[in-house]
């Protein structure tokens, strides 16, 4: 799926929060959504989304602008009854006497002797431990004998029977309400993009894994980075590393990686972009991975800029190129 250049540049900005960045590596891994829960407030909260991101407003925040970035979609998750005045989802719901109003009804399964057709609670059945009619007086010794015929309430105070009985909810700020005057809230789920999931595992899965890989090569790294060029301006990076800043026998050495996927080849804009960055980073190696390719427009326009381009078709091995690259430059600095 391509994407305008602006849609492009509004989402590179969206995913250069690390916050951002973790919470959908996390929602990709485990295959999770984001589902909403109720807190000891009453209100819907994205508890997960809080942990990555802030408080509830912040996170509502965030899911509306990845939902129009086109990185996440909201599907109905089911309707909350919620108090009319207090707007809390958490209301305690009580049973009413049709007769009394006493809110002390007990449920008792109703049951059927299928030998004389006598219909009673199940509980009028039992005789010491065994189960008799207490119409027929037969013994019952088989459970293909009862024949279950539905529920029914009993008021424990005026021992009224009902099928239905009135239903009260009472907000726990102490106001009570009926179902005629309840409030529905939609609850909704947001779920990664399909469209937009392959893409992001490789910047989202694909970044922690070079960070690692450099690290094991002895690499100060930091990923995602955010560092000051020489003009002033800050940029974002996928992953930054340093080799030998605390071994003064050992030359600085710092590698600059960006990753750069796309649904057809790269286009050269992922290349100028990178190379504004790098030229004002000045770092030693600058490597841009480009998923699945890069474009001959962005090879051709790169040959002025020394970028060191990495193609892969999926991402699988983008971690050894990567990986060969750098004991290549170790290999070099080192004769």
């Amino acid at each position: 799926m391509q994407v305008s250049s602006e849609n492009q540049s509004e989402r590179q900005k969206i995913l250069s929060d690390p916050r951002t960045r973790e919470l959908l590596r996390r929602l990709i891994v485990e295959g999770k959504s984001l589902t909403p829960e109720v807190g000891a407030d009453g209100q819907m909260h994205y508890l997960e989304g809080e942990e990555a991101i802030g408080g509830a407003p912040e996170t509502e925040l965030w899911i509306e602008e990845m939902v129009a970035a086109g990185l996440m979609k909201k599907t109905t998750f089911k309707e909350l009854v919620t108090c009319p005045s207090h707007f809390r989802a958490d209301p305690l719901v009580q049973l009413e006497c049709l007769k009394c109003k006493a809110r002390k009804m007990r449920k008792t399964a109703l049951v059927e002797h299928l030998y004389c057709g006598y219909i009673d609670n199940d509980s009028k059945f039992d005789k010491a431990g065994y189960l008799v009619c207490p119409n027929c007086k037969r013994a019952i010794h088989r459970a293909e004998e009862l024949r279950s015929s539905g529920v029914w309430y009993e008021c424990q105070t005026c021992l009224t029977k009902t099928s239905l009985p009135k239903v009260v909810f009472t907000c726990r700020e102490g106001h009570e309400f009926s179902h005629a005057d309840l409030r529905l809230a939609a609850a909704y789920t947001y779920i990664v993009e399909e469209s937009v999931v392959s893409l992001l595992k490789n910047s989202l899965i694909l970044a922690p894994a070079i960070a690692k890989l450099l690290s094991s090569q002895g690499y100060a790294v930091i990923s995602p980075a955010t560092l000051q060029g020489r003009s002033g301006t800050s940029h974002t990076l996928d992953v930054f590393g340093s080799k030998g800043v605390l071994d003064p026998r050992v030359v600085n050495f710092d590698v600059a990686i960006q990753i750069a996927v796309d649904a057809v080849a790269v286009d050269p804009s992922a290349v100028i972009s990178f190379f504004a960055k790098t030229y004002d980073l000045r770092p030693k190696l600058a490597v841009l991975i480009t998923i699945p390719s890069a474009s001959e427009a962005a090879k051709q326009i790169n040959t002025g800029y020394g970028i060191t381009l990495v193609e892969d078709q999926d991402g699988s091995g983008a971690v050894q190129k990567v990986k060969a690259l750098l004991e290549t430059s170790e290999k070099a600095r080192t004769e």
